[in-house]
């Protein structure tokens, strides 16, 4: 099912387009930027910088990650490069996994350069580390995924683009949203938006509870906080970082949604007329 010779070429385009020699320039960058800032508190200065270097490269991480995919996808359609390759002894299926395991091992390097960079600039704890960087990992993994599925249902290289970062926002805002909501005025209005924000919520990957900056200064133990909206609106979230633990939560929750993605992705892909 998966191409070798595909997954090489992919690879090759992320080299002949300077995505890594980008990426590890604005790792380099976002560090010392880091670092300066951190540089400037009196106390904790590690800890500021571990706090400044995490968040901001983790965004940078995924943009970067996220318009290469997408670009990368409707370069290939525009370019007639799809049809070239499908011409060939390969299936559509083994098409879409090759590309979503090409761009996985992307997402995987991608997650271990910053994750070092933030080892080496933040000194942070290191269970906390370990365990931020592998939600790193399966967090960027459903980002390529979703790349490759907005880019192969949406006609436009930016707007994949945007609606892949779109998700990627609401996912990591939906536990914020949820707190808001849980709080708001006992009116009909709110009622009936909380609702509607606990069933998307079901169908939202939970990023909010990975790769939380915190671990990195206080490690994995507080984590009580993170389940706190997870009971009423995503009770399988709940279920599995009470049974399997984070690490279990973060391995499960990022093959599900990548599956689901990939399988829609290739429900559009096999139904498509070339």
């Amino acid at each position: 099912m998966i191409s070798k010779p595909l997954v090489r070429y992919v690879l090759t385009a992320a080299l002949r387009d300077k995505l890594i020699v980008t990426l590890a320039l604005m790792i380099m960058m976002g560090a010392v930027v880091a670092v300066f800032m951190g540089s400037a508190s009196v106390l904790e200065a590690a800890n500021f910088a571990a706090v400044f270097s995490s968040g901001g490269l983790r965004f940078l991480g995924v943009i970067g990650l996220v318009l290469f995919c997408c670009f990368y996808v409707r370069r290939s359609f525009e370019n007639k490069e799809v049809e070239f390759l499908l011409s060939r002894p390969i299936s559509r299926l083994s098409f879409l996994c090759s590309h979503a395991l090409a761009f996985s091992i992307l997402a995987f390097f991608i997650a271990v350069a910053i994750t070092a960079v933030v080892g080496i600039v933040g000194r942070p704890d290191t269970a906390g580390l370990l365990v931020w960087g592998a939600s790193l990992v399966a967090e960027f993994s459903i980002m390529a995924v979703a790349s490759l599925f907005f880019s192969m249902v949406l006609s436009s290289a930016a707007g994949s683009a945007l609606a892949t970062l779109g998700l990627y926002v609401l996912a990591r805002l939906v536990g914020t949203l949820l707190g808001i909501l849980d709080h708001a005025p006992a009116n009909w209005f709110f009622a009936v938006i909380g609702n509607m924000m606990k069933i998307i919520s079901i169908g939202t990957p939970r990023l909010d509870i990975m790769g939380q900056t915190s671990w990195l200064v206080y490690g994995v133990d507080g984590r009580e906080a993170s389940l706190k909206f997870l009971s009423d609106a995503s009770p399988y979230a709940y279920w599995m970082v009470e049974h399997l633990g984070l690490a279990g939560f973060i391995v499960i929750q990022g093959a599900i949604f990548s599956a689901l993605l990939l399988a829609a992705a290739a429900h559009d892909f096999m139904r498509r007329q070339f």
